[in-house]
């Protein structure tokens, strides 16, 4: 069995992994057949994540093919997904239905091996199994669909509202088009022309540089790029009243309190998600035929390609690619 291993940040390679141990009560045993490159992904090879433990596996957004179970509602031959990360169900956060802030909190493919292997063994608590008519390719973007989805609960976003998206890397590519798809009339920037024209099938959705909507406000806005720049440009585009949903991440920006005040402006961060619901919700959007984000999976290497495909996701000119492990074989 072969596994993908960063050693330290950015020494990374396909080597043998250690032989499975016999599956225990309630952990299923899965084949890989994708997984999604992630952001945090780049960033645990980067090396700029300071909670991100080495060496270990990377990996986190993934679907695969159950072959042993030892769970009652996960049977062998079914397909799962994987919510990767851990909660405790017992903090004050997970008893109030919030295991996405949960104090015991781990990150698979962060801060324990995650799931770039041909198989893994993972407990059955963090798998959903996912119905025979989603696709594979459908499937692999249910954990970052999730995250915009969670995020989206947060805020009202009612048909007709002007939104606004920050930043069309793959969550914010996704925020366009799920806010698109509950009735937001939608904006869509980013200095980079080519994540925008992943976009250009939405026929009504407006695309754009952020020099292009300078005095422009909206009802909503979405910051989905994660600088401290476009954190505070976001603030000149909040109708009085609007609301502004935080899901890229960086250290710091500054906010014009008086603004925000003076205007009961409603400003929420969300991270993550709440699994299973979350996941749950992101199925049932995908198995709608009005909305297929599979068009924002640019491309698909085998898993033993990983250098390319990792260069490919850090180049910052595509949006979801995506490793096959189904049917890859390397010596």
């Amino acid at each position: 069995m072969k596994e993908i291993y960063l050693d330290q940040p950015q020494v990374m390679q396909v080597r043998d992994a250690l032989p499975l141990p016999n599956i225990q009560h309630g952990e299923v045993k899965i084949k890989l057949l994708y997984g999604g490159i992630c952001g945090s992904d780049l960033s645990v090879y980067k090396g700029r994540l300071p909670h991100a433990q080495y060496p270990l596996r990377p990996g986190h957004e993934i679907v695969g093919e159950v072959i042993e179970s030892r769970a009652e509602h996960i049977k062998p031959g079914g397909r799962i997904v994987v919510t990767p990360n851990t909660f405790c169900g017992q903090c004050e956060f997970c008893l109030k239905g919030k295991p996405n802030i949960c104090k015991e909190k781990q990150s698979i493919g962060i801060t324990c091996d995650g799931g770039f292997a041909e198989e893994i063994i993972i407990h059955s608590r963090y798998c959903l199994p996912i119905p025979d008519e989603l696709s594979d390719e459908a499937a692999v973007l249910i954990e970052p669909l999730s995250v915009i989805v969670h995020g989206i609960k947060q805020i009202n976003i009612q048909p007709g509202m002007r939104v606004l998206v920050v930043g069309c890397g793959t969550e914010g590519l996704l925020a366009s088009a799920l806010a698109h798809h509950v009735g937001g009339n939608v904006t869509a920037i980013d200095i980079n022309a080519n994540k925008l024209a992943l976009l250009q099938s939405f026929d009504d959705i407006i695309l754009g540089h952020p020099m292009d909507i300078v005095g422009e406000t909206f009802d909503i806005v979405i910051e989905a790029a994660g600088t401290k720049q476009s954190v505070e440009s976001c603030f000149s585009h909040l109708k009085p009243g609007g609301e502004l949903l935080l899901i890229g991440i960086t250290p710091e920006a500054t906010i014009p309190v008086a603004q925000v005040v003076r205007n009961e402006q409603k400003v929420v961060g969300s991270i993550i998600y709440e699994f299973p619901a979350d996941f749950q919700t992101s199925v049932s959007y995908l198995l709608e035929e009005t909305f297929d984000p599979t068009i924002f999976i640019s491309k698909i290497k085998p898993f033993y390609d990983y250098e390319e495909a990792y260069q490919m996701a850090l180049s910052g000119n595509y949006a979801k690619i995506v490793l096959q492990f189904k049917g890859a074989v390397v010596s």
